[in-house]
């Protein structure tokens, strides 16, 4: 009797949902046996899940997300770090750590964030919880055009410690751990700004444009401190069940505001922060909804 090994495939990073079913539909299967045996199995196996994805296509969407959830990947670009100064605004002096630099070589992340890394004020940014805040270099380019400034050279133009190739906040879940070099951190809510990112952008309006865009980033806990460099892969390697989006999440803050049900939902999120969970139930008290009580 011959050896027969059905093997998946390997995914290498499909960078959406669709192109992750055409790697599939292009090679369903690999098998190891002789080669009349092997045609027969593939044409028989690739035809039960083609009858699959036509009978419960949801079912074969579903399994997609979770292959390339285990194999997506992204990239650091920069690492940016700042200690608290002084600026003035409206002739007032004010102490904020925003105007973050890109630093090269290796950095130390323990739990309470970067090491050289400083916050003004504790109780909006960092800590334990918010250790370590990322976004998206690819958010550069809108915001480049609604502010009619090149920003392509700003690393840090958010705040942010972390500017990352691609970190899109309607694949990414609360409760995602990412592994970076030999670190292992852990996504817990949206970025909310504050008016000082107005002060960092030179528009009041700014942080308001900002939160609406839903293009906010993540804040981070630092599950397993290491080091981490500029060019490091980071890898999304365990997602929380039952979990919603960064954007659902910030959706939710500044848009679906009065949606009783999905706020209840949120509620239920154990790696979702404490901050969050609150602003959530003092509006469902608003709202006369008592249940999270």
């Amino acid at each position: 009797t011959n050896n027969i090994n059905i093997m998946l495939p390997m995914i290498r990073r499909p960078a959406t949902i669709n192109s992750g079913v055409k790697l599939f539909s292009a090679c369903l299967f690999k098998v190891k046996a002789p080669p009349h045996t092997a045609d027969k199995i593939i044409n028989k196996i690739q035809f039960i899940v083609y009858i699959l994805i036509l009978s419960y296509p949801s079912l074969w969407t579903y399994v997609c997300q979770k292959l390339i959830f285990l194999n997506l990947y992204m990239k650091i670009l920069s690492i940016n770090i700042s200690e608290p100064k002084k600026i003035v605004f409206n002739n007032k002096e004010l102490v904020s750590s925003i105007y973050k630099k890109p630093v090269d070589g290796e950095v130390e992340i323990t739990e309470n964030g970067i090491i050289g890394d400083k916050q003004a004020d504790l109780s909006v940014h960092g800590g334990f919880e918010k250790a370590v805040y990322a976004y998206s270099y690819s958010h550069y380019k809108s915001w480049s055009e609604q502010m009619g400034e090149d920003y392509s050279n700003d690393y840090g133009l958010v705040g942010e410690n972390l500017t990352i190739d691609d970190f899109d906040e309607k694949n990414l879940y609360i409760g995602d751990e990412v592994t970076i070099s030999n670190c292992i951190l852990k996504i817990t809510q949206p970025r909310i700004p504050c008016f000082k990112l107005g002060i960092k952008m030179n528009d009041r309006k700014f942080p308001q444009l900002f939160s609406q865009s839903g293009n906010v980033g993540a804040y981070m806990k630092v599950l397993t401190p290491g080091k981490i460099s500029k060019g490091d892969e980071i890898i999304i390697t365990r997602q929380e069940s039952s979990s919603m989006t960064v954007y659902e999440i910030m959706y939710l803050l500044y848009k679906d505001i009065q949606n009783t049900d999905q706020m209840k939902r949120a509620l239920k999120i154990s790696s979702l922060t404490e901050d969050i969970k609150e602003k959530f139930r003092e509006r469902l008290l608003k709202l006369g909804d008592y249940s999270s009580l």
